[in-house]
């Protein structure tokens, strides 16, 4: 029996790709379209992805600018409300009985327009603590217009009101300021108690030695 020659180098069998030109080609020629298209897919995606990012960053700030807008709205019609208010009050008018309705000269389209959209644009918080400042209008306006108040008592009935919207501005701080502590006061105007009511010359004498309290 011969035995088998052993092959050669040469005669090792080469890969179809090394046989084949064109399939050659072709393998290198897909490789470069599917490099190219992982890149194209990579930027798309890219693109998409900061795109959603803008958009959500874009709607986040128009909810914002919509909230401040309504809560401003909020507080300049409130403030206009106390005005007048105070106005119906200092006009005297004579007591009306019990059970009777009586008609208003106020014009409260403005304050429930604020109302409105506040309750369209602003957090729920929000909402409720503009509710909050309309609670108070609703006796205190009740009393005014039926004659049923003194001439000293409006300190007494502006107040609660005042509460209501320095707690307003609180909540609404929370969603739209950065953090910090709570607002104190609304104002610089003197308590109901202050030397400042009496009106006196000596208090607004620049030598006077005036003492202010202030919250903590």
């Amino acid at each position: 029996m011969r035995a088998c020659a052993g092959l050669g180098a040469g005669d090792v069998s080469k890969p179809d790709w090394q046989q084949n030109p064109k399939l050659q080609y072709d393998t290198e020629a897909m490789g470069v379209i599917l490099t190219s298209a992982g890149a194209v897919l990579t930027t798309l995606l890219g693109v998409l992805a900061g795109s959603a990012l803008s958009n959500r960053s874009q709607r986040r700030q128009w909810s914002r600018d919509r909230q401040a807008d309504a809560c401003a709205q909020v507080l300049r019609e409130s403030s206009n409300v106390l005005i007048e208010l105070a106005r119906l009050n200092g006009q005297r008018v004579n007591p009306a009985p019990d059970g009777v309705r009586v008609s208003t000269s106020m014009d409260w389209r403005p304050w429930n327009e604020a109302l409105a959209m506040v309750n369209l644009v602003a957090a729920h918080d929000i909402v409720e603590a503009a509710h909050a400042v309309d609670a108070e209008f609703w006796p205190v306006h009740q009393l005014i217009k039926r004659g049923w108040t003194e001439d000293g008592d409006w300190p007494g009935l502006r107040d609660p009101i005042e509460v209501r919207r320095q707690d307003f501005v609180n909540v609404a701080r929370k969603h739209l300021a950065s953090p910090g502590p709570p607002l104190h006061r609304l104002t610089g105007r003197p308590a109901a108690d202050d030397a400042f009511w009496q009106l006196r010359r000596s208090y607004f004498s620049p030598d006077q030695n005036r003492h202010t309290d202030t919250p903590p």
